[in-house]
C-alpha cells in the first residue's frame, strides 16, 4: 500500500521538483495497481518445434534460454524480433545429482571458473537482460558460490529470478545484499503434465496475484502448457489481470519506492520549510526574541 502524506506549503522551486517526481513516477504506479502475472517458460533451448510454439504466445511472456544448446541463439532471436524478454536458464549443481547440460555452475568450481563458466553463458544467449538458475537446489543454498554468480549479474546489469527449487535457497538473498533487482518464483505451472492440472497450477497464481498484488508464474515448452496459455493469456485482461515481463515489473517496483521516497522527502522539505517560517516570524523588529504564543 501507497503511503499517504498531506503535506504543508513549500517553496514554489521545492513543488515544482516534487511535481515532477510525481508525474514521472504516477504512471507507473497507477498501472501497477492492477494485479499482475509475470510468466517465464523456462527450458527453451533444446526443441526447435517446442520452442518455436512457446515463443509465439502472446503477450509479454520472458523466455529462459539454456546455454550452448542447438536451438538456444535461434530461439532467443526470435523472441527478441517479437518484442519478448530473454533470460538466461543458467544450469546449478542440484542435490539429486541429475544431468546439468553445458555451461553448468558447480561446487567443484573456483570463483574464478564459476564465474568465467557463468559469463561464457550469458554471452552465448542474445539479448539476455536476466538471470534464472536450471535446477540449483543445492548450489542456491551456497552463500559463497551465490555471491560469485551476484557479482557477475550485476557487473553485467542483469536482474535475478530465484526459481525456488529448495526452500533452502539463499539466492535471493544475495541478489538483495549484492543490490542485484530479484524476485521469487511463487507458482511452478506444469511439473505434471495434464490440462487439469496446469489450469489448477494457473489459477492458484491469479488467485495469488489478487491477494498480493502480483504472482511470478514458471512454465515449460511442454506442449500442453502451450495449448492452455494460447488460451488463457488473452482472457487475463478480461479478469482484471495484467501480465507483464519481469524487468517491466521490476521497473514498477523501482518507480512506486521513488514515489513513496519523493512523497517523504517532500513531507520532510515541508516540515523544515514550516520550521524555518516559524523562526522567522519569532525575531522581533529590533532583533530580539520574543516569545512564542
Amino acid at each position: 500500500m501507497i503511503r499517504r502524506f498531506y503535506l504543508k506549503p513549500v517553496p514554489a522551486i521545492a513543488l515544482g521538483l516534487v511535481f515532477a517526481l510525481f508525474i514521472f513516477t504516477g504512471q507507473a504506479v497507477a498501472e501497477s495497481r492492477l494485479p499482475r502475472l509475470i510468466l517465464i517458460i523456462d527450458d527453451i533451448g533444446d526443441n526447435l518445434a517446442q520452442g518455436v510454439a512457446a515463443v509465439a504466445l502472446p503477450g509479454p511472456v520472458a523466455y529462459s534460454v539454456l546455454p550452448h544448446t542447438p536451438h538456444s541463439k535461434t530461439l532467443a532471436r526470435m523472441a527478441h524480433s517479437q518484442g519478448k524478454e530473454v533470460m538466461l536458464h543458467v544450469p546449478m549443481a542440484n542435490t539429486h545429482n541429475r544431468r546439468l547440460g553445458p555451461g553448468a555452475l558447480t561446487l567443484d568450481l573456483d570463483k574464478a571458473s564459476l564465474q568465467q563458466i557463468l559469463k561464457q553463458d550469458i554471452a552465448a544467449i542474445p539479448y539476455v537482460s536476466g538471470v534464472n538458475n536450471h535446477m540449483g537446489s543445492l548450489l542456491t543454498q551456497r552463500g559463497k558460490q551465490m555471491s560469485w554468480v551476484m557479482d557477475v549479474i550485476a557487473e553485467q546489469g542483469l536482474f535475478f529470478l530465484d526459481s525456488v527449487t529448495t526452500a533452502k535457497t539463499t539466492a535471493w538473498k544475495s541478489a538483495y545484499q549484492r543490490g542485484v533487482p530479484w524476485m521469487m518464483r511463487d507458482v511452478f505451472l506444469d511439473h505434471e503434465q495434464t490440462t487439469e492440472f496446469v489450469d489448477k497450477q494457473f489459477r492458484y497464481a491469479l488467485r495469488l496475484a489478487r491477494q498480493q498484488g502480483f504472482a511470478v508464474l514458471i512454465g515449460h515448452p511442454y506442449p500442453v502448457t502451450v495449448s492452455y496459455l494460447a488460451e488463457a493469456i488473452p482472457m487475463l485482461g478480461e479478469q482484471g489481470i495484467q501480465l507483464v515481463a519481469p524487468s517491466g515489473f521490476l521497473f514498477q517496483q523501482a518507480e512506486a519506492r521513488r514515489l513513496v521516497d519523493a512523497q517523504r522527502a517532500a513531507a520532510e522539505l515541508s516540515q523544515q520549510s514550516a520550521d524555518k517560517a516559524c523562526c522567522k516570524t519569532a525575531l522581533a523588529g529590533d532583533g530580539s526574541i520574543q516569545a512564542k504564543p
